[in-house]
């Protein structure tokens, strides 16, 4: 037994000895135990002190080498941004006491003193700048130049000058060093030839013309002289795949489900003649020409085989098939069927609180045996509805002055209801049209947070406020109002819960005005809104009778130059007085109605006046010689006027930048009033407006779009009697009953622009002689009125400036 052990226990004492050996090699102790680090050094850094550099390093003196470590702390200074990162490195000696020195090895990053740009045309300097920012490239002065930084912003230069039709721009640069630790950067750029896009053709369509699919295209279109200067011709690649999108859409809104574009190719064709056929500058040009080729797979026209819903539950298949509006046979308009389900029944499930509504289209196309150019398209739509949401909780985020229940009694869904998208959305509409805060966008500016769990829904609708209060101060000279001064204070928000105070002065040689009113927007928090006005005016003009009169001062007054009315004798001169005060309210006719979209946009509104008018004569009609008489046409007593009127007002209008400048929707107002009520007039005068906004061009997210829009205005005035004061006042003020100032002028920024106030009117012939009494008039007890124009909101179609 000893014997066969012997060989087992040599060969584990051969083992042990040699472990033993090994352990007490020098390597082996130094693995076991790690050397110290005495010292940690940076060099290279000049701008950037040690110890805050060492704030950032993990490797401290007197704690064990690790290289790992080493490395990583290397990474946390690169992540600093302050080094380049290809030149950096750490390095370890050995220190005195047996320990290691750990020294980081970097090179600052230069600090960019200035940018200057070399043979930049066709992009202003402060658009590259401005696009710098906006991409957050990291590129401006007194920024830490990064080559990476640098080689993004030549990148963003070159999409700029594609976008300017420089296709083949080349951009370098140039690094002028200012100092040890700041250098100056000049991009050098060859911009190359202006290319545009003259010829788009397609190949392969057969139904289809190429002129109708041009027309779809809206970014890349051929160049022209209208394109020229929309930048249309311009060969952008983002822009044309948008363009080829709208392509597709046309030909699959026709029937043509599986139409589709291919890849377009591109060839140049050298050099021609863009524009007007003659030179003529900035009009026409010879610039490098591109033809577009879109390849074109029209595919079969399809027709509508059977449409079958699934997953629905709120809304049956019969109103599902008749949101989309197609039924079996018609052509597959894939157009509709996408409006239908992006659109229509998005927003009919939102209104229901399914705001989680989603959906597929499953469609199947088979041969149409009947016709073999056609086929025939089965659709299965399946309706992913989820869960019926209900708002939990609304908050207002920026509203630091305005109350908080100010902005909730404009919302027409309440804490505890089932959401209603649309309602939302006509809530922020509402928002809008109080012009306390900048436009809100209900996609944009709510944030919705969901709870799938409980089907609850919280929205963050954040806000802000603008300037309460609007001082304004004017003067001038007018062959109105003489030379006069004004001002002009409102806040439309005092107190924070909506109330509206304005004032008007006007002070004038020959105009004076003053006008105070106040508005409450709710009533014991009813959308009741009340109010009242109080005016007064005093304005000289000239008469009528002024041109019939032998007063040589006057008639030089009236018909000299027109700048020459400050030296109007005043004496020659009519006076016009009123006096009087209003009271009005109003309500959304949802309160006495049912709740529609309708309801909740109108208003109706009852309101009351009472004012008293005079006209005085000249001072020169007092004087005893006569020979400066000038004939009274429509001098007139002091006229009571005691009027009420009902009003209507539907208000659609939308706002994207500017909230007192509408981009689209309309409004419509009717009303009818009617003079009389202890009065000295008796009068009815029905009014209707109707002003459409069509956004007609988006310029961006941020910007306001050009917008058309139109005002139609139609008027009517009556007399149904004439009181005994009227009847005595002898003058043409009154024809059968209707005052003068209460007829129809036409020439205001409301009305026909670029003529004088109410200086355009019927012309009444008289056949008799001219008298100072006893004047007969014998005309219609009606006066009617049609305008058509543009709204008062568009009185800037544009700047003009000159030297």
């Amino acid at each position: 037994m000893l014997n066969r052990r012997a060989p087992l226990l040599i060969l584990l004492g051969i083992i042990f000895g040699i472990s033993v050996l090994v352990a007490a090699s020098p390597g082996a102790q130094a693995q076991t135990q790690q050397r110290l680090v005495e010292e940690v050094d940076i060099q290279g850094n000049r701008r950037n002190r040690d110890e805050d550099l060492l704030y950032y390093i993990q490797t401290k003196p007197e704690t064990p080498y690790s290289r790992e470590q080493a490395e990583r702390d290397l990474q946390t200074l690169l992540a600093l941004n302050f080094f380049d990162k290809s030149n950096a490195r750490v390095e370890v000696e050995d220190a005195p006491r047996g320990g290691v020195r750990v020294i980081f090895v970097v090179t600052e990053l230069p600090i960019i003193r200035d940018i200057q740009f070399e043979g930049l045309k066709s992009v202003a300097e402060s658009d590259v700048l401005k696009a710098f920012r906006e991409r957050r490239i990291g590129i401006s002065k007194e920024n830490i130049f990064d080559p990476v930084k640098l080689q993004n912003a030549k990148r963003v230069i070159k999409e700029l000058l594609a976008a300017r039709g420089r296709p083949n721009a080349v951009v370098d640069h140039r690094d002028d060093e200012v100092s040890a630790t700041s250098t100056a950067i000049t991009f050098v750029i060859a911009e190359g030839e202006r290319v545009r896009v003259v010829e788009i053709q397609f190949e392969g369509n057969q139904v289809f013309s190429d002129g109708s699919l041009r027309s779809q295209m809206k970014y890349v279109k051929e160049a022209g002289l209208v394109t020229r200067f929309k930048s249309q011709d311009i060969l952008d690649r983002e822009k044309l795949e948008v363009d080829l999108r709208l392509v597709q859409f046309y030909m699959r809104s026709k029937g043509y489900l599986q139409a589709r574009t291919g890849e377009p190719r591109v060839e140049g064709l050298g050099k021609r003649r863009t524009g007007l056929f003659i030179p003529l500058p900035f009009l026409s040009s010879t610039d490098e020409a591109l033809r577009v080729t879109v390849p074109v797979t029209e595919g079969k026209l399809y027709r509508i085989g059977s449409l079958k819903v699934e997953g629905n539950s709120i809304y049956s298949e019969q109103i599902i098939t008749s949101i989309i509006d197609l039924k079996p046979g018609d052509i597959a308009n894939g157009e509709r069927i996408g409006k239908a389900l992006q659109e229509d029944l998005k927003k009919a499930y939102g209104q229901q609180g399914f705001i989680q509504y989603e959906y597929d289209v499953e469609p199947t196309f088979k041969d149409n045996p009947q016709n073999p150019k056609e086929g025939i398209a089965d659709f299965v739509f399946t309706i992913t509805e989820g869960k019926q949401f209900t708002l939990r909780r609304l908050e207002f985020l920026g509203n630091t002055f305005t109350r908080d229940n100010v902005l909730r009694r404009e919302v027409l869904v309440n804490e505890g209801d089932i959401f209603n998208q649309r309602f939302f959305e006509i809530s922020v509409l509402r928002l809008n049209q109080l012009g306390f805060f900048d436009p809100l966008d209900a996609e944009r500016d709510a944030d919705f947070r969901t709870d799938e769990e409980e089907a609850l829904v919280d929205i963050n609708l954040k806000v802000a406020e603008r300037g309460r209060q609007q001082i304004s101060f004017n003067g001038g000279i007018s062959g109105v109002g003489g030379s006069f001064f004004g001002l002009e204070y409102s806040t439309n928000n005092l107190l924070g819960r909506g109330e509206t105070l304005s004032l008007n002065l006007a002070y004038g040689n020959r105009q004076r005005s003053f006008q105070f009113s106040f508005t409450e927007p709710y009533i014991n928090n009813r959308p009741i809104t009340v109010g009242f006005s109080i005016f007064a005016t005093s304005q000289k003009f000239f008469g009528e009778g002024t041109f019939l009169s032998n007063n040589q001062d006057a008639q030089q007054g009236l018909f000299g130059s027109q700048l020459d009315f400050l030296n109007v004798n005043e004496e020659n001169l009519f006076t016009r007085d009123s006096i009087g005060a209003s009271l009005f309210a109003s309500a959304p006719l949802s309160e006495f109605m049912k709740k529609t979209t309708f309801s909740q946009l109108s208003r109706v509104g009852l309101s009351y006046q009472i004012s008293q008018t005079s006209v005085k004569d000249p001072a020169v009609n007092q004087d005893a010689t006569g020979t400066n008489f000038i004939p009274t046409i429509y001098g007139q007593p002091n006229i009571l006027t005691s009027r009420v009127a009902g009003t209507f007002a539907y208000d659609s209008r939308g706002f994207a930048k500017d909230p007192n400048d509408p981009v689209r929707g309309r409004s419509v107002s009717a009303s009818v009033a009617l003079s009389g009520l202890g009065g000295d007039v008796r009068t009815y005068a029905p009014q209707i407006s109707f002003t459409q906004y069509y956004p007609i061009r988006r310029k961006g997210r941020d910007q306001q779009p050009e917008v058309f829009g139109f005002r139609i205005v139609a008027a009517n005035i009556g007399s149904f009697a004439t009181t005994q004061t009227i009847r005595d006042s002898a003058s043409l003020a009154f024809i059968d009953g209707i005052p003068i100032y209460e007829r129809f002028f036409l020439g205001d920024e409301f009305t026909i622009r670029g003529y004088n106030v109410r200086s355009i009117s019927p012309i009444v012939p008289l056949d008799t002689f001219i008298t100072t009494r006893n004047v007969v008039l014998s005309s219609t007890a009606t006066g009617t009125a049609v305008s058509a124009g543009l709204p008062a909101q568009f009185s800037n179609i544009g700047n003009l400036t000159g030297p």
